[in-house]
């Protein structure tokens, strides 16, 4: 069985739509239990779940947030395996059936994740919506990549997690989620399984996740004005670094990835917070330094003879915008 954890709040409009694409006619094979966290909606999304979907377990766990309720559902789970959506995703049909019987034959494996696309939409999903974006590798040996993975992951590109399908006890061993992450709480417990050991997989098998964009609200994940989310980011990448010494991984591909993320963000901060910009530096400069830019011949030659500050601030300069 597969247990598809769902929190929501206040989604009356949109919940429909990602349960419907879990109904068992569309995952034949497949045993699904669908538990939605109901994080204290003020909608009538309670309502309409027991009206409409009574076969869906509904779990409240209110104001606690999402790592709590990706939690509540964890420990209610009864299935073997685990996938993690939000209340706006859909799943494609037959999604899960071949990352199952892999996992089930192979019990070395510890997660498989599949492929996923972006959409534009306020409503029902058609295929003429999606939007591309640049996409996560698809590693296919579950023991020779877990460096890769790392460095991904230190540099800023994430498997997201409605793609993932976990086993259950790897979870519980793990203890889930941070439940004091506003933010990156998906990094924060990849990265952790990297450093104890996570064997995942990546199957292509031409079906996909379908990972909604749209205006009605902003994501969990976009810190936005939040001045404490942009500093849980920050406080992550310490734990992390911390981390890469304590499991001696002090190599250099690491350090230049989490340093170069470090440094990114303190140019997309540098102006709207620039107090929170200049500890991104600071420790950016402490990780690996000086960072390697990317962009193009003229950026890259400032980089080389006034270093990689100076020549962000010489480039905005002479092009009068930033």
């Amino acid at each position: 069985m597969l247990s598809v954890i769902i929190p929501t709040y206040n989604r009356e409009g949109l919940i429909k739509f990602t349960l419907d694409s879990l109904t068992a006619h569309l995952h034949p094979g497949v045993t699904l239990e669908v538990i939605v966290i109901d994080d204290g909606s003020t909608d009538n999304t309670a309502n309409l779940i027991n009206k409409y979907y009574p076969e869906v377990r509904l779990l409240k766990n209110a104001g606690k947030g999402t790592p709590a309720a990706r939690n509540t559902g964890l420990a209610a789970a009864t299935g073997k395996y685990i996938c993690y959506l939000d209340s706006d995703d859909l799943v494609g049909e037959q999604f899960f059936g071949a990352k199952i019987a892999y996992l089930e034959n192979h019990a070395d494996t510890d997660a498989c994740y599949g492929t996923y696309d972006y959409f534009q939409s306020d409503g029902p999903f058609s295929k003429d919506q999606i939007q591309f974006k640049h996409k996560y590798p698809m590693y296919t040996d579950s023991t020779r990549y877990a460096r890769e993975h790392l460095v991904n992951y230190l540099g800023g590109s994430y498997l997201p997690a409605n793609c993932i399908v976990w086993r259950k006890d790897f979870l519980l061993r793990r203890r889930g989620h941070d439940e004091h992450m506003m933010i990156n709480q998906d990094v924060e417990l990849f990265v952790r399984s990297i450093f104890n050991g996570l064997r995942i997989i990546g199957i292509d098998d031409r079906t996909s996740v379908y990972i909604r964009k749209h205006s009605l609200d902003a994501r969990v994940g976009d810190p936005g004005n939040a001045a404490e989310k942009w500093r849980q980011i920050l406080q992550l990448r310490k734990r992390i670094f911390a981390d890469l010494k304590k499991y001696s991984l002090e190599e250099d591909d690491c350090f230049i990835a989490l340093s170069t993320f470090l440094f990114n963000y303190w140019k997309m901060l540098r102006h709207s917070e620039p107090n929170i910009a200049i500890e991104y530096l600071e420790f950016a400069k402490k990780v690996y330094w000086p960072v390697p830019v990317k962009g193009n011949l003229g950026y890259r030659l400032l980089a080389l003879f006034f270093g990689p500050v100076r020549a962000t601030e010489i480039k905005y300069s002479l092009l009068k915008r930033d």
